[in-house]
């Protein structure tokens, strides 16, 4: 056997023990990442899962996308599958009936329904607020779901005067209509 004539480091670490070492954390690492899917599998909309398998009925499911402190986020809440086939990515332009409302007091400030017209707008570019663009794009084609937003996903502390309050929380029901040439 060759010895190593190295002189000894605190950093190393000798290769048996290194590869037992690299065994163990490979094992450790794979169930984590397995438990953390099967908890997070629970909350997540069914088109994360892998091959299509579904652990959670369509309706009613609920995700939680949230930011940097317990005020930031947006809520995701199924109130109607979709297709469950077809999701917007980046760059799409999407078309959607929404009824925006304060969270506060569920007064109404915006309604694409009540205008009869559709809301067109590209996803995840920034055209919207945060809470739009992380929460609509986990929406499948013909989905209604209801988005609760925070004020750091909305219009943050400055609101949008005289229509939306500084620091509210709001409240989208929405229904992905088509995505680009695709529609419902």
């Amino acid at each position: 056997a060759i010895l190593d004539k190295r002189p000894h480091h605190p950093l190393r670490i000798p290769a048996a023990r290194l590869s037992r070492m690299a065994s163990k954390f490979c094992v450790t690492s794979l169930l984590l990442l397995s438990a953390l899917c099967l908890c997070n599998a629970w909350q997540m909309p069914t088109h994360t899962l892998l091959s299509g398998l579904s652990l959670r009925q369509p309706s009613q499911q609920r995700v939680v996308l949230r930011g940097g402190g317990p005020r930031m986020g947006v809520e995701v809440t199924t109130t109607k599958a979709g297709d469950g086939k077809n999701y917007p990515q980046k760059g799409d332009i999407l078309s959607m009936h929404y009824t925006g409302t304060l969270a506060k007091d569920g007064s109404k400030f915006d309604s694409s329904v009540d205008r009869g017209t559709p809301f067109k707008f590209q996803i995840g570019v920034g055209q919207v607020i945060k809470g739009w663009d992380e929460g609509v794009i986990k929406m499948s084609l013909g989905e209604k779901a209801t988005l609760k937003i925070s004020p750091d996903y909305g219009y943050g502390e400055r609101g949008f005067p005289p229509v939306i309050p500084p620091s509210s929380e709001l409240v989208f029901d929405v229904e992905l209509l088509a995505i680009g040439d695709k529609k419902a």
